[in-house]
């Protein structure tokens, strides 16, 4: 998935917001449909901010949120709780609830910990993948997803069958820790998908590199796993000695 670095290069040697690259749409919030007000509502409030229709530092108010989603105060404020505690909002007295700044600093932290976490997560789950049927074919119907979501387009859908294909991978690295963690990153990195996704339409790459992330998960030695999560993390790199390289440096190897 075509990543940070991306984005990182938007904001290169500036603290501005990157949302100020381009206008928001005025497209409507999805309907709720969910038992779990308060985790839906934070997922919307992402996928928001991933379309632009929310702005990075932007000031949120509970009624407003409220009466866009059908939705009383108390899922919403419940919402706002979830991401204050993910590092995705922050409130302060008297100024209210905002979204944090999304710059370079931001887009460079996520990509670092998700370079990590996720060759850790792989390399674990690689483990499991090549010992049981079951779990291959749940690998292969998250690709499918992907696949399916891309053919007609659907951005919102293509962030949510990705980040739902590496929650999947998470969840056969046999690891609570690393599930703990992935918990708390990863609707920074749904807002990161949203960001790139929003300015590309290469969705052939997209399909590509989980099929490739994929085939490295049954046949990949721990150091090739490594070298493709950095590169699908990592994004338009022109070479794979250059994604090696930056995941080298990233990990002091």
């Amino acid at each position: 998935m075509y990543t940070s670095i991306s984005i990182m290069l938007l904001a290169k040697n500036s603290k501005r917001h990157i949302f100020e690259l381009g206008t928001p749409s005025n497209r409507r919030f999805r309907p709720i449909q969910t038992a779990n007000l308060s985790e839906a509502v934070a997922d919307q409030i992402v996928e928001a901010i991933g379309s632009k229709r929310i702005l990075s530092g932007q000031r949120l108010f509970e009624t407003d949120l409220a009466q866009q989603l059908s939705v009383s105060r108390v899922p919403v404020r419940e919402a706002f709780l979830v991401l204050q505690s993910q590092g995705v909002m922050r409130t302060t007295p008297r100024r209210g609830s905002h979204i944090i700044d999304l710059d370079e600093t931001w887009a460079r932290e996520t990509y670092e910990a998700r370079t990590a976490l996720e060759t850790i997560c792989f390399q674990r789950a690689a483990k499991v993948i090549r010992t049981n049927d079951e779990a291959m074919a749940i690998v292969d119907a998250n690709i499918a997803a992907i696949r399916s979501a891309c053919k007609i387009g659907d951005r919102a859908a293509i962030n949510r069958a990705d980040l739902a294909f590496h929650t999947a991978i998470y969840q056969m690295s046999d690891s609570p820790l690393l599930q703990t963690l992935w918990n708390a990153m990863a609707r920074h990195v749904m807002i990161m998908f949203g960001l790139v996704i929003y300015r590309h339409n290469d969705f052939k790459q997209i399909i590509d590199e989980h099929v490739e992330l994929g085939e490295t998960l049954i046949n990949g030695s721990t150091a090739e796993i490594a070298a493709t999560v950095a590169r699908h993390v990592i994004g338009p790199f022109d070479s794979k000695a250059l994604a090696e390289k930056a995941y080298s440096s990233s990990t002091g190897t």
